[in-house]
């Protein structure tokens, strides 16, 4: 199974820039959590990103990527998602599509780093829509968690630990798949 990551890169207008110093990635996160985290990830374990552009306007970027695939290949949509939606968890996997057979075992095995949500959660607001549904990939979404009660706040600060942690949880994932 060919595994990929796949991170939304594009900044909602209009905001000019976000900042990152030694403790925290502030100003609007959304988007960049999971570039971070999907990057950290790549460069551990080789697994391929494809950091995809315009998901805010019809996910033109992973309906290209998607075209590009084979049959056979796992889409891992590495973004964000609200900490309350987290339950207090490192991350959340979401929007499964073309995995249940594997489902049970995951919850198993992560359930004290990943809070599992059944069935489709914001079911066409990310590109999980895209790979599973409209081009029938396996695909699910990892969020990493961040604060607040609206994404495109640009008020927002997630700590770098935070990220590092979700990346640290993606790579045992992305591990799991790669022995199956």
């Amino acid at each position: 199974m060919n595994i990929i990551l796949s991170a939304h890169m594009d900044l909602a207008r209009p905001v000019m820039s976000i900042k990152m110093d030694r403790t925290h990635l502030s100003g609007l996160v959304d988007n960049f959590a999971g570039v971070f985290t999907a990057y950290q990830v790549s460069r551990k374990k080789g697994t391929t990103v494809h950091f995809t552009n315009y998901e805010e306007l019809d996910y033109d970027g992973a309906d290209a990527v998607a075209k590009s695939l084979d049959s056979d290949t796992l889409v891992i949509v590495v973004d964000t998602i609200l900490a309350s939606d987290s339950k207090g968890k490192k991350a959340s996997i979401a929007n499964a599509y073309g995995i249940d057979n594997h489902w049970k075992e995951m919850k198993e095995e992560f359930e004290d780093d990943i809070h599992f949500i059944d069935g489709l959660f914001e079911e066409t607001e990310d590109e999980t829509w895209i790979y599973g549904q409209r081009y029938t990939l396996k695909t699910f979404y990892f969020g990493i968690p961040i604060p607040g009660d609206y994404y495109h706040s640009t008020e927002l600060a997630v700590g770098l630990h935070q990220i590092d942690a979700a990346a640290e949880t993606l790579q045992r994932v992305v591990e799991y798949f790669q022995k199956r």
